[in-house]
């Protein structure tokens, strides 16, 4: 497995930095400014760099809006004889960027995700086939009834991506399929089934939704986020970093 050079983790002095900020930009949020707008000011005012700002961008929700994603979250023991639907490409992405280093940020939503930007440049490794093991060793674990993949047809060797889980699918016996459509998002049973993904546009419609990645992550290899806004949910939603 070839991996990425590591990141390097923010020193003492930039994590303050970037604390005061988050809970600046959480503020902002609290009060309904708009939310480009508060990034955009909070980066500034505090001189934050681009992967500092996607920290905040992914990572950083109103209370409002954390409280009602996380009302909705379920966990792998929620799962059996249950039907999952899996956003493919957000599952594979972000248990690849744990394998291989990459930056993760545990957002207040309590969703996790990563940074790594692959969409467009994503390509199979055997690092892809590490991470369909992991996920697949999990499902086996939770034994949901059905398990159905969707990937972005658009990107990169999608196709390839599916028929590799179609015959993981088989050869394991799990009911399910996997396959590409144009937009995931509005292929999803928002209504009936447990979502699998850390998307922000589908958690704010699923019913009911599972931070898959996250847990396959936390079964399967041991790693550290870079930022940690987890428990950035019950601070006083009108009161700034400083």
């Amino acid at each position: 497995m070839n991996k990425m050079e590591k990141t390097p983790l923010l020193n003492d002095e930039r994590r303050w930095v970037l604390s005061q900020a988050a809970y600046d930009f959480y503020f902002f949020q609290n009060r309904l400014y708009p939310r480009k707008a508060a990034l955009e000011w909070v980066g500034n005012r505090y001189r934050l760099s681009i992967l500092e700002r996607q920290l905040l961008h992914r990572g950083v929700f109103s209370q409002g809006t954390a409280l009602g994603r996380r009302s909705r979250k379920v966990t792998g023991g929620d799962l059996r004889n249950q039907r999952l639907l899996v956003d493919g490409h957000n599952v594979q992405i972000t248990v690849e960027s744990a394998i291989l280093e990459r930056p993760l940020v545990k957002a207040n939503d309590g969703a996790m995700r990563d940074l790594a930007g692959q969409s467009s440049r994503y390509r199979l490794s055997d690092t892809s086939e590490l991470a369909a093991d992991m996920i697949f060793h999990l499902l086996e674990l939770l034994r949901p009834r059905r398990v159905d993949f969707l990937f972005d047809a658009p990107m990169s060797q999608s196709g390839m991506l599916a028929a590799a889980y179609r015959r993981r699918l088989n050869s394991r016996g799990m009911p399910g399929e996997a396959r590409t459509v144009p937009v995931p998002e509005r292929e999803m049973d928002y209504g009936e089934s447990i979502i699998a993904s850390s998307d922000q546009a589908i958690l704010e419609s699923s019913s009911r939704w599972l931070d898959l990645a996250h847990e396959v992550v936390d079964a399967s290899c041991s790693t550290d986020v870079f930022a940690d806004f987890s428990r950035m949910i019950m601070a006083n939603p009108l009161s700034a970093g400083d």
